[in-house]
């Protein structure tokens, strides 16, 4: 029997969902989404969540510079110019962690741990694998430090199972929605003679691995560019933010693609090929999320952008032009 989902208080919602789970995943909300960025710091800034939540892992940090975070969210003075190499170093060759909203986490930890006692600082781990630039020079020696780092979703997994859950502590994860599926999606091809292309172009997600090694995760979607309002007209009435509970509702009984409308890219044959989420053979919405953390609609969304200090830094537009030349994605 489908029901309406219903909304509640986000962030009692998600430290209720401790108490049943040592590992809670949000969607950090298209990479950038302010809104979904206040929540977050309502939600550490709460009274309740560090006797709950013991650490953060983030998407936006390179784990090669764990210790110096550690340091920093300690309360230790880090000189700028190292600190900022932990967000600016990552896999990701472009400014997606230039934002201030993932800057903003860590200060915001550093700040709240300074009226926590020892045994209660929240610690962030750093998520992204330990690719190490000041070794990189070339596309070519670009490419073996990813081949050698391996996939961008088994170093979290590996961390949260060994800094986390072996010493019974309890997470939350912030990462970008597709890392955190249950379940592989089918695709189709745009191109209709491709329409029974197979190729999965996403590894084996967070969420799925822990799953595959019995660590139940309850995870939370972020729409921020469809409106849920969509798929139950009165989600437009909700108080904002929400959190709601979806499964047996329309809103987990749609679609996965009702969520993810948006293109992804594989090669075929050395072909670049724009696909799809297929709305048929995938699973539905409730087989890959437990809630969505509703913000409003995107009209009324905004986003964080690059500050016009950084982004005319001669230094750093160098450094960001030629690692996308590196990577094969231009030097602009």
């Amino acid at each position: 029997m489908t029901i309406a989902a219903s909304p509640i208080d986000p962030i009692t919602g998600v430290l209720e969902a401790f108490a049943s789970h040592d590992v809670v995943a949000i969607c950090d909300g298209g990479h950038g989404c302010e809104q979904a960025y206040a929540f977050r710091i309502s939600l550490i800034r709460d009274a309740r969540f560090a006797h709950v939540v013991n650490d953060i892992v983030v998407e936006s940090g390179n784990s090669l510079y764990q210790e110096m975070m550690d340091r920093f969210v300690a309360g230790e003075d880090v000189p700028e110019e190292k600190l900022r190499q932990a967000w600016q170093n990552t896999t990701q060759p472009h400014d997606v962690w230039d934002r201030p909203v993932f800057e903003g986490l860590f200060r915001e930890v550093r700040e709240v741990n300074t009226s926590l006692p020892k045994d209660r600082k929240i610690r962030i781990l750093l998520g992204d694998p330990p690719i190490d630039w000041s070794k990189i020079s070339s596309a070519e020696e670009l490419a073996q430090a990813w081949n050698i780092v391996g996939d961008r979703d088994s170093c979290p997994a590996e961390i949260i199972q060994r800094e986390v859950l072996a010493k019974q502590r309890r997470a939350l994860v912030i990462y970008g929605g597709m890392h955190l599926l249950r379940k592989n999606v089918y695709w189709q091809a745009k191109n209709p003679e491709l329409a029974n292309h197979q190729s999965n172009p996403l590894p084996a997600g967070i969420v799925s691995l822990l799953q595959s090694q019995d660590v139940e995760v309850f995870s939370v979607w972020v729409p921020v560019f469809v409106d849920p309002a969509s798929l139950q007209a009165d989600v437009s009435s909700w108080p904002t933010p929400s959190l709601a509970h979806i499964r047996g509702t329309p809103l987990g009984e749609a679609s996965f693609r009702s969520y993810y409308p948006h293109a992804m890219f594989t090669r075929h044959d050395d072909v670049m090929v724009e696909i799809y989420v297929d709305p048929v053979r995938s699973p539905v919405m409730q087989e890959q999320f437990d809630a969505i953390l509703y913000l409003g609609p995107p009209s009324a969304l905004t986003w964080s952008q690059v500050s016009p200090a950084l982004s005319s830094d001669p230094a750093y537009v160098k450094m960001r032009s030629q690692r996308l030349a590196w990577a094969g994605m231009g030097g602009g």
